[in-house]
């Protein structure tokens, strides 16, 4: 499809138009551009049967107005549920931090990288052969009304904005940090909520939740209520042979 997304350039709006192709969980899940991500999967399927052990696509409200985005599935975490953020730690505060803030249910996760990475550590080749999965997300996003995105990380801030054509120097990394992209877009920064950072004390739950709350505001979406599952979307999705998230929403990618 062909689809507009708003950029800046010396301090004016421009638009970029986009060639970006839409692409089903199916096309996700038959990926094979990393081999070395694909030969691991085969590995793990032995070390883990019970793991998804596949790409992982996001999940949420394909119509949210904000899009959590973070690095790649955990080990024992997106990588085993299917689910971004979900089975670990990191997804575990995450979830936690959301349902304090009546927003569970009604954001939209994803990860930069949809494999699982190597030692933990996605390589710059990885990124860019997985970019036209998350072009596609942030392309849908912007142009569906999505009105702030909330970073999880250096790396995720960064891909979000090379993502939109967007210079980096423009827009540093630092926690809780608040940048308008455009009159309609902001990107609100976090530390990653991983255990690392928790534990070291690089994060804590209220410096967490202080800049998720930000970004919900920037999203016009901090009154929203939590949203109990929907038992007959799981039981549909489980027919389906998709994973299930904590808002009951089939997980799946239509842009």
């Amino acid at each position: 499809m062909v689809a507009w997304s708003l950029i800046l350039h010396d301090n004016f709006i421009m638009t970029k138009r986009l060639r970006v192709k839409t692409f089903a969980l199916e096309e996700l899940q038959g990926c094979q551009r990393c081999p070395k991500l694909r030969h691991q999967f085969k590995q793990l399927r032995v070390r883990y049967p019970d793991y998804w052990n596949r790409p992982v696509a996001g999940t949420g409200p394909e119509t949210a107005s904000l899009l959590l985005v973070g690095l790649a599935p955990g080990l024992h975490g997106a990588n085993r549920s299917g689910i971004p953020f979900e089975g670990d730690s990191s997804g575990d505060l995450l979830h936690k931090t959301l349902g304090k803030l009546g927003l569970s249910g009604s954001v939209r996760i994803t990860n930069v990288l949809k494999c699982l990475p190597q030692q933990n550590k996605p390589s710059t080749e990885e990124l860019g052969r997985c970019h036209r999965f998350f072009e596609a997300e942030i392309d849908s996003f912007c142009t569906g009304g999505g009105r702030a995105i909330f970073a999880l990380g250096r790396v995720a801030h960064e891909r979000v904005l090379k993502t939109l054509g967007l210079r980096l120097a423009l827009y540093p990394f630092a926690h809780s940090a608040v940048h308008r992209l455009s009159p309609g877009l902001i990107l609100v920064d976090s530390y990653h909520c991983s255990r690392y950072n928790t534990q070291t004390g690089r994060l804590t739950e209220t410096m967490f939740r202080s800049a998720l709350r930000q970004a919900a505001k920037a999203a016009g979406v901090l009154t929203a209520k939590s949203s109990p599952a929907n038992s007959s979307v799981a039981i549909q999705a489980a027919a389906n042979g998709l994973p299930i998230s904590r808002s009951g929403a089939k997980k799946k990618i239509r842009q």
